[in-house]
């Protein structure tokens, strides 16, 4: 693996990018990678009415909802100063003009100049994991100065199992042995999206994926991403 990669990771909200690819962004830092984070929406909203944003209750969900995302992603070892949050209500990405995403991804491509970018699968059936995939497909097409070699689409717990027609289908797997327990610790930074199992969310849970998508790849632990394009990797 080349010494100057750089990653940058597009979520659409806070816990997405723990859940699709922590391990390996723990594994990048622990390299001395930098880490880029941008999410397009919050996360706590689509629980509530637009009606009800405005009261107290919401305001501080949606507040806690960002403080946790970034301690879990100092667990990770990324740095706050490259963690991109948003006020876009969450589940409602739809409602967004699409190439407002895309302008927005590609200034974080412009700015961060990133070999490597992981985000959403396109068959994930929340809608803003969807838009997220379709605002940045755009933002990376191949033009000449392309900084990016690779990019990845990640799976998130709770959200892309259930498109059973579409399983995810990962071709790529990063090792994470070495960093599954600093995932788990980055998720339980979510103090309010993790359950007892066997939700989905749940310590448990999420081992037994890592585990399973290790013994795809002769590992103990991994993380698996569909590659959605590689320049000589």
């Amino acid at each position: 693996m080349s010494v100057d990669e750089r990653i940058l990771v597009v979520a659409a909200h806070p816990d997405d990018e723990v859940l699709g690819c922590g391990g390996t962004l723990a594994r990048y830092r622990a390299l001395g990678w930098p880490v880029r984070v941008v999410f397009l929406a919050e996360g706590v909203t689509a629980r509530y009415q637009p009606e009800q944003f405005s009261l107290p209750e919401v305001v501080e969900k949606s507040a806690r909802r960002n403080a946790n995302a970034l301690k879990a992603l100092a667990l990770l070892g990324v740095d706050a100063d490259q963690v991109f949050l948003a006020k876009r209500p969450c589940c409602r990405l739809d409602q967004v003009p699409l190439l407002d995403l895309t302008k927005q991804i590609e200034a974080h491509i412009r700015d961060f100049r990133p070999t490597r970018l992981f985000t959403h699968s396109a068959d994930d059936p929340n809608v803003d994991h969807g838009v997220t995939h379709r605002a940045m497909l755009p933002a990376v097409r191949p033009l000449p100065g392309q900084s990016l070699r690779a990019i990845f689409a990640f799976e998130v717990l709770s959200s892309t199992e259930w498109n059973p027609l579409k399983p995810f289908a990962p071709t790529v797997f990063t090792d994470i042995s070495q960093t599954m327990e600093l995932k788990v610790a980055a998720m339980a930074a979510y103090e309010d999206e993790m359950h007892p199992p066997p939700h989905p969310r749940s310590p448990e849970v999420l081992r037994a994926l890592g585990h399973f998508r290790g013994a795809q790849a002769g590992m103990t632990y991994a993380e698996g991403f569909a590659l959605i394009r590689g320049l000589n990797l």
